[in-house]
């Protein structure tokens, strides 16, 4: 299986998702299969040559074109993720724009997640536990990154500061051509840091920055009482599948 580049999976996500999104690799750990065909749908109905059949031939045939991208920037991200996902299970790795504040809402979010899609058997992230719980979109998870990721120091200088990367070897992992895999995993891989200063780097990073759940309640999702009981879930949820997946650190870590 040819292998889908960095560059390529960034190009089609915009092509699905739109020009104004702020792509990045924390973008690319929470994009999800459902996400993606959810976005595919939505602009498939915008884009679909039958919506212009009886337009000039032009237009039809820019909407072909149009239509041609999008399907095949849909196959790309497909793609990344069946690669991810053998990543993930192999043997090294165990494992828009500023956005526009919703509308307070007004049913309760615990509505909400009864109607929700069928949780993932593996432990889930925050933002995609209550994505697939259906309390919030998947662009307000995406949203939820950005801001999240604006305010955490970068692993790389942390490692810096505290004497376990020089400049030299910050550049020699920034550089390592395999761009599936994160930061620390990749260090890992080079040699220059182990499993225990990873660890170590990614749990103080966590502590640098506000809960994503913070973000949930200034947007108006729910109320801090709610977030509780939603972590209490989430909790429970995580418990019942970790023994399973367990020292994929990585995964449950990546913010």
């Amino acid at each position: 299986m040819q292998q889908v580049t960095e560059t390529e999976v960034f190009h089609a996500c915009r092509t699905l998702f739109g020009s104004g999104l702020q792509l990045n690799r924390d973008f690319l750990s929470y994009l999800q299969p459902a996400g993606v065909r959810s976005a595919y749908r939505q602009k498939a109905k915008i884009t679909h040559p039958d919506r212009f059949a009886v337009s000039a031939p032009i237009i039809r045939s820019k909407q072909h074109r149009l239509f041609q991208d999008l399907n095949q920037a849909h196959q790309t991200v497909l793609a990344y993720l069946k690669q991810r996902k053998h990543v993930s299970s192999g043997n090294f790795s165990r494992q828009y724009s500023a956005p526009t504040r919703p509308r307070q809402r007004q049913n309760d979010p615990f509505e909400r997640q009864s109607r929700h899609r069928s949780l993932p058997p593996r432990p889930l992230q925050f933002g995609l536990f209550l994505y697939y719980s259906g309390i919030i979109p998947f662009h307000a998870v995406i949203s939820a990154v950005t801001w999240q990721r604006r305010q955490r120091p970068v692993l790389g200088e942390i490692a810096r500061r505290w004497g376990w990367l020089n400049e030299s070897n910050i550049q020699d992992i920034i550089n390592y051509r395999n761009g599936i895999l994160k930061f620390g995993e990749r260090a890992e891989q080079l040699g220059f840091l182990n499993q225990r200063q990873i660890r170590t780097l990614l749990y103080h990073q966590q502590s640098q920055q506000q809960q994503m759940g913070h973000y949930f309640i200034e947007q108006g999702y729910f109320d801090a009482a709610t977030l509780n009981q939603l972590l209490l879930q989430l909790a429970e949820h995580n418990q019942t599948y970790r023994n399973r997946c367990s020292g994929q650190f990585y995964y449950f870590h990546r913010k």
